[in-house]
């Protein structure tokens, strides 16, 4: 009967070095493509959520809801033994609420790369209470909150609704949007290293790589619901009136 010849060391060593220089081949790429599906279901999930805007807008003379400063659904948090939704006008409630009825289900309010929405530390909630603000990856600008939008902006395709972030509700050009405000040098103040927030809440998290979680770059819808991505940087490139709608605003 005929012996099977066994491996030796080096054969095996041979195999195992083979291994591991394809995987440290194939891993960047896969990671890649993974990335890449991603930042494609995000886009779908803003367009989605771009239509159950203008289906609002149509049933509310078009006018925008006023939104709540905060990124919760229900008051699961509070470990209540029934559960209870908040309604769009509850304080801690995402402004996401108010839209949801025109909107396929929840889960399209989560960017699939989100590694983690802003938790309100600084209010007592924190990464322990994240699994709450799951369904929050997109944040609101405040500018076209509570308005008569045919009134207010003249160019639709210029001004942003909602964009990939780390917070639910973008409250200024001064600190945490991504134009540089009259009254800061650089954007998102708020949410760079250093400042207070980040310094005392947010110490190892990447907080600038939540705005911009797609290859450095943020999925953004506009008010006209067209959907873009916008690179990061420092705010140079990004006009105010993106935002405010002031295209003749004059910059101090």
């Amino acid at each position: 009967m005929r012996r099977q010849r066994a491996f030796t060391l080096i054969e095996l060593l041979v195999v195992v070095a083979i291994i591991a220089l394809l995987m440290g081949i194939l891993m960047p790429s896969l990671k890649k493509a993974r990335d890449q599906a991603k930042g494609v279901v995000c886009v779908a999930h803003i367009k989605g959520l771009g239509v159950a805007l203008h289906m609002y807008l149509d049933d509310y003379d078009r006018k925008t809801h006023t939104a709540p400063n905060q990124g919760l659904w229900d008051n699961a948090w509070e470990g209540a033994a029934v559960i209870t939704d908040y309604g769009p006008n509850d304080p801690y409630a995402y402004w996401g609420i108010a839209y949801a009825p025109y909107a396929k289900n929840k889960k399209i309010f989560r960017c699939p790369s989100t590694i983690r929405n802003d938790d309100w530390p600084e209010n007592g909630w924190g990464v322990l209470y994240q699994k709450y603000f799951a369904h929050c990856s997109y944040g609101l600008n405040s500018y076209v909150a509570d308005k008569k939008i045919d009134r207010e902006f003249k160019k639709h395709d210029e001004v942003i609704v909602f964009q990939d972030h780390i917070e639910q509700k973008l409250d200024s050009v001064n600190s945490d949007m991504f134009c540089i405000g009259p009254s800061v040098s650089i954007n998102l103040t708020q949410w760079r290293p250093g400042s207070s927030l980040v310094s005392t809440y947010w110490q190892g998290h990447d907080t600038i790589r939540e705005c911009f979680r797609h290859s450095k770059a943020s999925n953004t819808c506009w008010l006209d619901g067209h959907v873009s991505a916008i690179k990061e940087s420092t705010g140079e490139d990004v006009p105010t009136y993106w935002y405010d709608g002031k295209r003749t605003e004059t910059r101090m």
